[in-house]
């Protein structure tokens, strides 16, 4: 069975001035059509693996759809490189869209400073479970200690101290639309829980989290300022530059359990 998550390689090592053929492996990417009610909706760059949670998840995250029961079929289609999503009403999308799976970001159909979120949450976390938490997502991406090059993110439980979903992709945005899938067609909740991402938070990016009703964002890296604006103004947590022992809060720090 072709591996579908990365791509054997051949590539030269230079070490000082001597230079040898060498064999490794880098993370596979991909272009993927989605299909809605027969017609394309968007092409995503992503590593091509769960499709069928990337498709469900990205028409949630976009606002398009609000539970499974909207969504009467998801299939692969052709050599798996598309995915067919038939849905019990129709959607009112403009023209098919690119998504790339690089740092400039994705694109959304929705207007993000006009949008109307509001995460009412009584979740906190201590620093010690924010950290905690961060080491568990690095030590679960197997795909990046495998071939590098990916993002990873997770959903920890709001009760529990623990991961319930893992996703890694070539891009950050689809790690959340992987997650927010999986959610859904496995009747997992999201209301009230920790998000992780390995990469920088944009405002895509909160405006996913917040579809999902997730309180409280932790990245590895930074948020951007308008992430920061919108998690203000929807009522969410956004921590960033997270360490072993350290980590900065940009938004809603009075779900951190710790004096301020």
């Amino acid at each position: 069975m072709p591996d579908r998550e990365a791509r054997k390689v051949t590539y030269v090592g230079v070490y000082g001035s001597e230079a040898r053929s060498l064999r490794g492996v880098v993370p596979a990417e991909g272009v993927v059509t989605l299909e809605v009610n027969g017609k394309p909706l968007v092409r995503l760059m992503c590593t091509p693996t769960r499709l069928e949670d990337l498709a469900v998840g990205f028409l949630f995250n976009e606002g398009l759809i609000r539970g499974m029961d909207e969504v009467a079929v998801v299939e692969l289609c052709g050599s798996g490189d598309g995915v067919a999503v038939w849905l019990e009403h129709d959607v009112d999308a403009q023209g098919m869209r690119s998504i790339t799976s690089g740092c400039s970001g994705g694109t959304t159909f929705e207007d993000l400073r006009a949008a109307q979120h509001r995460i009412d949450s009584a979740r906190k976390v201590t620093p010690e479970q924010v950290t905690a938490l961060m080491e568990q997502l690095a030590d679960a991406a197997s795909l990046h200690r495998r071939a590098g090059g990916v993002h990873a993110a997770a959903l920890a439980d709001g009760e529990r101290e623990g991961l319930v979903c893992l996703a890694e992709d070539v891009g950050r945005h689809n790690t959340l639309d992987k997650i927010a899938g999986r959610c859904l067609r496995q009747g997992i909740p999201s209301q009230g829980g920790v998000l992780l991402t390995s990469g920088r938070v944009s405002s895509e990016m909160v405006n996913k989290a917040a579809h999902m009703e997730v309180p409280i964002i932790v990245s590895r890296t930074s948020p951007t300022g308008l992430s920061i604006e919108l998690a203000e103004a929807w009522g969410m947590t956004l921590v960033g530059y997270t360490r072993r022992k350290s980590f900065r809060v940009y938004a809603g720090e009075r779900r951190i359990d710790v004096e301020l």
